[in-house]
C-alpha cells in the first residue's frame, strides 16, 4: 500500500460517485483485520485491482474507485491525514469535503455525494469503537502488508472503452453510469470543451432530479416496489436519469436493453445525434415534472403523467406523443384521452368493492385526488407522487365500527370512551333488535362480561355485512402507517387523527382531508358523523368531479 503514498487520483466525469454502503465498507473492515489476526500469515493480504490510465502524474480511474476512496476515508480516521489525493473532474467539492471529513456535521451535508461520503465514514468510526480491534495494528498491515492488483492501461488505449468492457455484465444499476461513459468518449466530432459540457450537463441533470422531492423521477419513472418501496428511498441519482433515457428508447423486457441501444449507436457512429435528442428529452421532460409550472395546462400535465406512468404507461410512448406535435395544449389534450380510455373502461363506480376492486376503486380516488387540485388554480399545490407510492397508500374506511379501537378503552375500564364508540355506532345500524341491544348496554355500562364481547362480535358482524360500507362511498386513502394506527377507530376519532397527522406534516392528499373535514356533505351540523346522506354526498363529488373522464362525458 506505501506505493499509493502521495500519489494523485483522479475520478474521471463518466464516472459516478461515491456509493458504497455499510456492507461493503464492513466487509473490507472485517477481511483486513481477519488478516492482522491470522497466526500464519502470509506475505501480503491482496485487494482487488485497480484500474487506471496514467495523465501526466495523475492517475485516473477507470475501475476501483469505491474501494479506493474507502481507503482513504479509513486512514483519514485513523491517521488524519491524506495518505493519496483523490480529486473529482465534475464534483469539484467532494475534494475538499473528503479532505476536511473529521470536521465535518450532519448539517453541512449539502448534497447526495457528501451525504455517501459521511455515512462511510461513520461506519469506520463505528467499526473502529469496538475495543477488541487494535487500531495502531490494524493500519500497520493495511499500509505494510496490502497490496492492490494494480493495473495501467496503455497510454493510447481509450478508457471510456476499458470502463464499459468492465462493467458490462454487471447488475442493472450500472446501466446508466455505462451509458454515461459512451456518451463521454472521445471521437473526431468531439474536442475536449464539448465532453466537458456533456459531463455537466449529466450531472447537473442528476442533481436537478432529485428536487423537489424527487417529483420529477416519480412522475416520468415508474417506481420499483420490491427495491424502493421496502428500502424507503428512491434510488439515487445515476438511476434517476434513466427515465430521460428510457424516454428514446421502445421499452422492451430484455435484460441491458438501453445499454444495448446506445452501445449499438455509438459503434455505428449515431451516438451523437442520440446526445442531441437526450439534451432535448431532458429539457422538455424535466419542465413538465418539475412541478413548478404556474398555468394551469402546466398543472394538468404535471399531474396527468404521473397519473398515467402509475398507471402502467411508458414514458417512450408519451414523450412521443409530445414529439409528433410540440404543442401544449395538444399535448395535454393527448394525455387526457388517454386517462379517458382507462377510465371509461371502470363502469358504475358505486358499485366496486372493497377489495375485490382494490386497484380501481385506487385509481378513480387518485384521480379524484389530482382532478381536485388541478381546478384548485389558487392553492398552486401538486401532488406529492413520490409520498404517495414510497409511504405506501392504500385504502381505508372512512367510517368502521370495528370493536378494535375499543380494546385499549375495555382494558383501561374507560367507560366515557366505550359508550360515545357505542353511541356513534347506533347513528348507522339499521337493524331494530342490535340498536336494541346497544341501548340496553349503554345502560348497563358492564363493558368487561362476555355479553358484551357477544355484542361487539354483532357489531362487527353487522359492519362486515353491510356492503354499502365497503364501497367507494365510504372509502378514502391513507398512507400504510396512518392506516394500521387509526384504522378501526370511528369517524369522530378518525377525524382528530387525521387532522393532527396534518398538523406534524404528515401527507394528507386532499381528497382525504376534506372528505373527513365533511366538505362534499351537504349537512354539516354534526361533524363527528360520517351518515348514509353523507356517503351518497361523497360519491356524488367523485362522480361530478371525474364527468369529463368517463364515459358520462363521451
Amino acid at each position: 500500500m506505501q506505493i499509493w503514498g502521495g500519489k494523485n487520483f483522479i475520478v474521471p466525469s463518466y464516472q459516478r460517485s461515491y456509493r458504497w454502503g455499510e456492507r461493503e465498507i464492513q466487509a473490507l473492515l472485517q477481511d483486513i483485520w481477519d488478516f492482522a489476526q491470522m497466526q500464519n500469515q502470509s506475505d501480503f493480504y491482496c485487494l482487488q485491482p485497480v484500474v487506471v490510465k496514467n495523465n501526466k502524474e495523475k492517475y485516473r480511474i477507470i475501475d476501483g474507485q469505491q474501494r479506493l476512496t474507502t481507503i482513504f476515508l479509513i486512514i483519514k480516521f485513523l491517521e488524519n491525514k491524506d495518505f493519496f489525493n483523490i480529486s473529482y473532474e465534475t464534483r469539484l467539492n467532494s475534494t475538499d469535503f473528503l479532505k476536511n471529513i473529521k470536521d465535518k456535521t450532519q448539517e453541512e451535508i449539502e448534497n447526495i455525494d457528501f451525504y455517501h461520503f459521511y455515512k462511510a465514514y461513520e461506519v469506520i468510526q463505528g467499526f473502529f469503537n469496538n475495543e477488541s480491534i487494535d487500531r495502531n495494528k490494524f493500519l500497520e498491515v493495511l499500509l505494510d502488508k496490502c497490496k492492490v492488483l494494480w493495473y495501467e492501461i496503455a497510454p493510447k488505449e481509450n478508457e471510456n472503452e476499458v470502463f464499459i468492457r468492465l462493467n458490462i455484465g454487471k447488475i442493472p444499476l450500472v446501466e446508466a453510469e455505462n451509458i454515461k461513459a459512451l456518451f463521454l468518449s472521445k471521437n473526431d466530432e468531439l474536442d475536449s470543451d464539448d465532453l466537458k459540457d456533456r459531463a455537466e450537463l449529466w450531472y447537473r441533470s442528476e442533481i436537478e432530479a432529485r428536487e423537489n422531492r424527487d417529483f420529477r423521477y416519480c412522475v416520468l419513472n415508474k417506481i420499483n416496489k420490491k427495491e424502493d418501496i421496502e428500502n424507503k428511498i428512491l434510488k439515487d441519482d445515476i438511476q434517476r436519469i434513466e427515465a430521460y433515457l428510457k424516454s428514446l428508447v421502445p421499452p422492451s423486457n430484455k435484460k441491458h436493453y438501453l445499454f444495448e441501444y446506445f452501445y449499438k449507436c455509438y459503434k455505428d457512429g449515431t451516438l451523437n445525434n442520440q446526445w442531441n435528442e437526450l439534451e432535448n428529452a431532458i429539457n422538455t421532460l424535466s419542465g413538465f415534472a418539475s412541478g413548478q409550472g404556474n398555468d394551469k395546462i402546466d398543472r394538468e400535465i404535471f399531474h396527468y403523467l404521473g397519473f398515467l406512468i402509475l398507471s402502467g404507461e411508458n414514458i417512450y410512448s408519451l414523450y412521443k406523443e409530445w414529439k409528433n406535435d410540440t404543442n401544449k395544449e395538444l399535448f395535454s389534450q393527448k394525455l387526457l384521452a388517454k386517462i379517458q380510455n382507462k377510465i371509461s373502461k371502470i363502469e358504475n363506480i358505486e358499485e366496486l368493492q372493497y377489495k375485490k376492486d382494490d386497484a380501481k376503486i385506487k385509481e378513480i380516488l387518485l384521480l379524484f385526488n389530482l382532478e381536485y387540485l388541478i381546478c384548485e388554480e389558487s392553492s398552486n399545490e401538486y401532488f406529492k407522487f413520490n409520498r404517495f407510492v414510497l409511504e405506501q397508500w392504500s385504502l381505508e374506511h372512512i367510517y368502521a365500527q370495528k370493536s378494535e379501537s375499543i380494546q385499549g378503552a375495555i382494558k383501561g375500564k374507560d367507560n366515557k370512551s366505550i359508550i360515545q364508540w357505542l353511541e356513534e355506532t347506533l347513528s348507522y345500524i339499521d337493524d331494530d333488535m342490535l340498536k336494541q341491544e346497544i341501548d340496553q348496554s349503554i345502560k348497563e355500562s358492564n363493558f368487561d362480561d362476555e355479553s358484551f364481547k357477544k355484542l361487539c362480535k354483532k357489531i362487527n358482524d353487522n359492519f362486515e355485512n353491510d356492503d354499502t360500507l365497503h364501497t367507494i362511498q365510504n372509502l378514502t386513502l391513507l398512507d400504510k402507517e396512518s392506516n394500521s394506527q387509526i384504522g378501526n377507530q370511528i369517524f369522530s376519532q378518525k377525524r382528530k387523527a387525521i387532522q393532527k397527522l396534518g398538523e406534524q406534516d404528515k401527507l394528507i392528499p386532499i381528497a382525504t382531508r376534506k372528505v373527513f373535514e365533511k366538505v362534499f356533505s351537504e349537512n354539516k351540523s354534526n361533524p363527528d358523523i360520517f351518515e348514509q346522506k353523507d356517503q351518497e354526498d361523497y360519491l356524488a363529488a367523485i362522480k361530478e368531479s371525474l364527468k369529463r373522464y368517463t364515459k358520462e362525458n363521451k
